[in-house]
């Protein structure tokens, strides 16, 4: 017999006794069960029982059930009537049949009237009962709204009963949205960035704060389980979209008594998460009533949490959704870093790999991406689960980039699509001058952190630190392949920006589709691709009317976006004339792309025709010359289609295919005015 069962069947037969004492004998007739129950306790349960509620066991400290009952009457305050009424709901909750018997001899059940009763305090005063209430409110279940307060029903629940039996499993009330955080957790690996935020959090606390706001994005939830670590305090981690949502049918109050009694019964501070800025605000652009909800969440949650003295953290996206110092009293606000510098990012890095056991290089990684603490945690451990595929012929730093990129896939911002680029620079058949201005721009890249950090240049360009390039040329002439080509080179996925997403004839919409696909690359870590550039940094013009000025108003909130942004641009355009000279001033790269010469077309033709397809004698050098009009594209579409029709004739590919495929090319543009005389020599095949 444990000491809670003991407590329980005694505080039957107390009962029992006092109704006998008020000369109501034999109240157990009918009620066999509590009858068996008070028989069934022995002297030898009754002494453990005394020796671990009396006053003398208090200052000791027990283990297992004993422990956990002597907990329950420290947090009781060690009074005799709280501890009835505790002992008379964990009776009821054993044996229901108790209750019924309470109901049937006094007219209610457990109650704080009841147990005074028993305790012999009959007529407790106002602020008596107020005391008692917050007092068997932080384990048991009371309304505080009822009236009258001392006959409102009090009971206990299954987590009080799993607690006094040594089960930590959080309440089944709160588990859908509510997780237990062990200070001691083995599993949470060092903080590698933000030592001195955790610092900041953990002195405020232990100065007697009572509420901390961990404002921003990446990480905060991981900054608060170092703060626990410091505190040497379990914290209780609580997304308040899963509370609030089971609070439109549950009511909050009692969700938030249950998590009340929750953390006492851990000794627990709590961190509240998820207040995205949708869930509360209904829009981004009703901040107000964003304030007004977190106003009523002060005083329908965090105020009632603080003042039992349990630690509050609260992780929110801005400062502007917290209330101030005058509605939530005990705050203090630390503000995530918006970005990590070259060497902080190096240092997060190389942590996660040591961590992870993994051989890469922190400082390239420390270029290529700029995500934050949380993301690349997320990347680098969904890296370590998921399998590597050997049929995949890539490297481990661009597998690393696909999983990366598997959570953007969720998340895109509608305004492009991802592309995963499988060529190099090798691959695209370019003059030396333009394929160098583009190595040049991976160069930017790459070593930018080494020149802005560790050469200390930095603080000289606090904007335009970003690597923009604008490929200028006619149609066909390989830009979109070059973008391509960048990307690869870099392990980092494109981003292209869909124009027609993008632009809308609505005033103020074009900015806020641009702030979207800003924001995005931000986040995820992708090269931004404008083809048609045009469209968007074109020349502004003369303000004529509205429509003038708000297109000149788009271009000015390019211009300012471009100069902040710190990530990769490329623009590619078919007239560099077209693009406005402002933006010509900021881009750093500008790549000059023309109509490939006979060389260059003869390089084309012979990376098309490779080994793997199967094919006669071709004439490069005719091919090559005759349509000296052909751009790079135009003749990979013939080549392209020129195999299509030899595979379809089970034949291997020929001259008289790739002519067939020429003339098709060459009737696009005007069928009338095709002669047999553009095919030159070979046009007997036809």
């Amino acid at each position: 017999m444990n000491i809670t069962d003991t407590a329980a069947k005694l505080i039957i037969a107390r009962t029992e006794v006092y109704l006998a004492d008020m000369g109501r004998t034999g109240s157990f007739g009918g009620f066999p069960t509590l009858s068996e129950a008070t028989d069934s306790l022995t002297d030898e349960a009754l002494k453990e029982w005394a020796e671990v509620s009396g006053e003398g066991a208090r200052k000791g400290k027990t283990d297992g059930a004993s422990g956990r009952y002597l907990y329950a009457l420290e947090l009781l305050g060690w009074d005799n009537v709280a501890q009835t009424l505790m002992e008379l709901c964990v009776a009821v909750y054993m044996y229901p049949e108790f209750d019924a018997y309470l109901v049937s001899n006094f007219g209610y059940g457990p109650c704080l009237h009841l147990a005074a009763l028993i305790e012999g305090r009959e007529g407790l005063a106002y602020a008596e009962i107020h005391d008692y209430a917050s007092k068997v409110r932080r384990i048991l279940r009371l309304d505080l709204m009822s009236e009258p307060l001392q006959y409102a029903e009090v009971s206990a629940d299954e987590r009080l009963m799993g607690f006094l039996d040594c089960n930590d499993d959080v309440s089944l009330k709160l588990a859908d949205f509510t997780t237990l955080f062990r200070w001691d957790d083995e599993t949470l690996h060092e903080p590698y960035v933000n030592k001195a935020l955790i610092e900041r959090g953990t002195e405020h606390f232990a100065n007697g704060g009572s509420v901390l706001c961990l404002a921003g994005r990446g990480g905060r939830r991981f900054i608060a389980k170092h703060i626990a670590r410091e505190m040497k305090t379990d914290f209780l981690f609580v997304n308040i979209a899963g509370l609030i949502r089971k609070a439109e049918k549950d009511n909050i109050a009692p969700l938030r008594d249950a998590l009340i009694r929750e953390a006492y019964y851990g000794k627990a501070g709590i961190c509240l998460y998820g207040f995205d800025e949708h869930f509360i605000t209904g829009g981004t652009s009703d901040r107000e009533r964003g304030r007004r909800d977190m106003e009523t969440l002060s005083g329908m949650l965090f105020a009632p949490l603080t003042g039992e003295g349990i630690p509050l953290v609260i992780c929110v996206d801005e400062i502007s959704m917290m209330p101030g110092r005058d509605v939530i009293g005990g705050l203090k606000c630390i503000s995530l870093p918006e970005s990590y510098d070259y060497d902080e990012r190096k240092k997060l890095w190389q942590g996660l790999f040591e961590a992870c056991g993994l051989e890469m290089d922190p400082a390239s990684f420390a270029s290529r991406y700029r995500m934050d603490p949380n993301e690349a945690a997320r990347t680098v451990a969904d890296y370590m689960q998921k399998p590597r595929e050997d049929e995949q012929d890539i490297t481990e730093e661009e597998r690393f980039a696909r999983i990366s990129i598997d959570s953007i896939r969720n998340n895109e911002s509608g305004t492009g699509r991802i592309i995963y680029p499988d060529v190099r620079l090798d691959d695209v058949k370019l003059k030396d001058n333009v394929k160098n201005v583009l190595r040049d721009a991976v160069n930017a890249v790459l070593s930018g952190p080494v020149v802005l950090d560790e050469w200390d240049l930095r603080k000289r360009y606090p904007y335009g630190r970003g690597v923009s390039l604008l490929m200028a040329g006619p149609p066909g002439t390989g830009k979109t392949m070059s973008a391509n080509a960048i990307a690869g080179e870099l392990s980092l996925p494109l981003y292209q920006v869909n124009l027609s997403n993008t632009v809308d004839k609505y005033i103020g919409e074009t900015e806020k589709n641009l702030e979207k696909a800003f924001s995005f690359a931000e986040k995820n870590n992708v090269i931004l691709f404008f083809d048609e550039a045009d469209a968007l940094f074109g020349t502004r013009s003369e303000v004529h009317d509205s429509k003038d000025r708000y297109a000149n108003t788009e271009i000015s909130y390019l211009l300012q976006r471009m100069e902040a942004y710190d990530g990769i641009v490329i623009m590619a355009t078919n007239i560099k004339g077209n693009i406005d000279p402002a933006f010509m001033r900021r881009i750093r790269f500008v790549a000059h792309f023309e109509n490939p010469d006979e060389e260059m077309r003869r390089a084309i033709w012979e990376g098309c025709i490779t080994d793997s397809v199967p094919h006669g004698d071709i004439d490069i050098a005719y091919l090559a010359t005759q349509f000296d009009k052909f751009t790079g594209s135009v003749i990979k579409t013939v080549f392209l289609n020129a195999c299509v029709k030899a595979a379809g004739e089970g034949e291997e590919l020929g001259m008289k295919h790739l002519i067939y495929a020429i003339k098709q090319e060459t009737e696009k543009e005007s069928p009338v005015g095709f002669t047999m005389e553009t095919l030159g020599k070979y046009a007997y095949l036809i």
